[in-house]
């Protein structure tokens, strides 16, 4: 009988999903353009999970050059590396890759001279 109750418990460990942490961060838009859309995916993956809003404190449902937001969103286990893909309301995108989110409150996505995408964090 108690080898059977240790082997359940042992089952429903194992086949209890990995529980996500709730996390976010400001970004800062820098870009020049208006912001309709952020989604963010562990670095090097196109797992794209859109940026969860509070409904009842939202206050703009996009996000002006200049413009602040917080990007919410679950960090998966230990992982610390995530990928930014931003659409803007011309329907172009673009995506910033490597952001460590444990280690910066806020990141600014904008565009260097040759207009490739780039970023600071602190």
């Amino acid at each position: 009988m108690r080898k059977t109750l240790f082997t359940t418990i042992a089952a429903l460990v194992v086949a209890t999903p990995a529980l996500a942490d709730e996390w976010d961060f400001v970004l800062i838009n820098s870009s020049g353009k208006e912001i309709k859309l952020v989604e963010i995916a562990p670095n090097g993956s196109t797992t794209w999970a859109k940026n969860r809003i509070d409904e009842e404190i939202k206050k703009a449902t996009t996000t002006k050059p200049g413009g602040r937001m917080t990007v919410h969103f679950d960090k998966e286990g230990s992982q610390c590396r995530y990928d930014v893909k931003v659409t803007f309301m011309d329907d172009s995108s673009s995506v910033w890759t490597n952001i460590n989110v444990c280690d910066n409150a806020y990141v600014t996505v904008k565009y260097n001279a040759a207009g490739a995408p780039t970023f600071t964090a602190n």
